[in-house]
Order: C-alpha cells, then sequence, then structure tokens
C-alpha cells in the first residue's frame, strides 16, 4: 500500500501500554515531536506514540514536524508530522476515535471522524510546498467497537476521498492517557 502512489487501505495494530506516558522511553524522534510546538492541538502524547509506533515497526525517520512543514497557500488543515518510510516521503494525520463525557461512539462519529480528516488530508497534500507520496491516517482507537466502526465507515466512504491514504487503526488498551486532552482533562469512555 506505501509503495503505490495511487492505492488506499487499512492496516489494523494493536498497543498495549505498560507503564504510564511520562515513563516510557522514547526516542529521540518522539520526542522532538513531543517537544516542539504544535498548531494548538491537544494530543501531543498521541503524536509522540504514534511518530514511535511507525519508528519501531517500520523503521520510520522524522523528516518534519507539524510547524516546520510549509504550505502555498496558508492556512488550511495541515499535517502532523512527515516521515520516511520504505524509501518514500509519507505524510502523518494522527487523531483519536473518541467522545467526550463517557458517551458511546457511533457509526456517524466514525463517519464524521474520517470524513472530517480525509477532506484536511486532501486539502495539506495539495497546499504542501514539501510533496509527500502519499498519507497516513493514524486513529487511535479505545475499544473492539470503535475499530469495527471505523472500519465500516471508512469502507462506505467514496474513493475519491480516501484518494491515496492508508488508514492506520490502532487498538490502544491500558491506554487511558491517549484519551485524555491535557489541556482541558476531559476523557472519553474508555473501556480497556
Amino acid at each position: 500500500m506505501i509503495h503505490e502512489k495511487s492505492s488506499n487501505g487499512f492496516i489494523i495494530s494493536f498497543f498495549r501500554q505498560i507503564k504510564p506516558y511520562k515513563s516510557i522511553k522514547l526516542t529521540t524522534e518522539a520526542l522532538r515531536i513531543q517537544n516542539t510546538p504544535n498548531a494548538g492541538g491537544s494530543s501531543v502524547e498521541s503524536e509522540a506514540l504514534s511518530f514511535e509506533f511507525f519508528k519501531k515497526f517500520f523503521n520510520a525517520e522524522l523528516l518534519c514536524t507539524e510547524m516546520e512543514v510549509s504550505y502555498f497557500p496558508q492556512g488550511g488543515s495541515i499535517t502532523d508530522y512527515v516521515l520516511t518510510i520504505f524509501g518514500k516521503r509519507i505524510g502523518v494525520s494522527v487523531t483519536r476515535a473518541m467522545k467526550k463525557n463517557f458517551q458511546e461512539y457511533t457509526i456517524e462519529d466514525a463517519d464524521i471522524l474520517l470524513r472530517k480528516k480525509l477532506k484536511g488530508i486532501n486539502q495539506s497534500s495539495k497546499n504542501t510546498l514539501l510533496k509527500w507520496h502519499k498519507q497516513i491516517l493514524h486513529v487511535w482507537a479505545f475499544d473492539d467497537n470503535s475499530v469495527d466502526l471505523l472500519l465500516i465507515a471508512w469502507s462506505e466512504i467514496d474513493t475519491h476521498l480516501k484518494s491515496n491514504t492508508v488508514l492506520v487503526v490502532t487498538l490502544a488498551t491500558k491506554s487511558q492517557e491517549l484519551f485524555v486532552n491535557q489541556k482541558i482533562g476531559k476523557k472519553c469512555l474508555v473501556v480497556n
């Protein structure tokens, strides 16, 4: 999927956190993502662990963090980080499948999340001055149900919107920190 520029698809992966986030020994590149100012999001942990995932499993190399990528015109959607994997330059957008106040995650939530992120991915791919081969949409999911709903929603989205994006859904267990907005302290429904 990564080598073929025009193809899209999905990968399911699993992450079981065995110690608190602050105790995880991150690579230098993941620490760079963690410690570099971003565009104002509240998901520093999910972005740093996303890169760590690609580094550990695919020997990815970090090229640019979120604020190091230039766009024209400016002001639209941006990519969280850029890496090289299998010799290809890839943009990565990271998100979490979650709802506030312990509400149940639904197919509508999955559909809205994927469509919103895919529109942003297509815009950032079009406007970046640092051209990449394709993008990965990395979604952290908190339970089997949200994984299933994301894959159902993905299968129903038009190929044109998916473009050449690869969806990577990671089921994260024992990973409550990934699903807490650190700035406001709100948690989603987490069943681990």
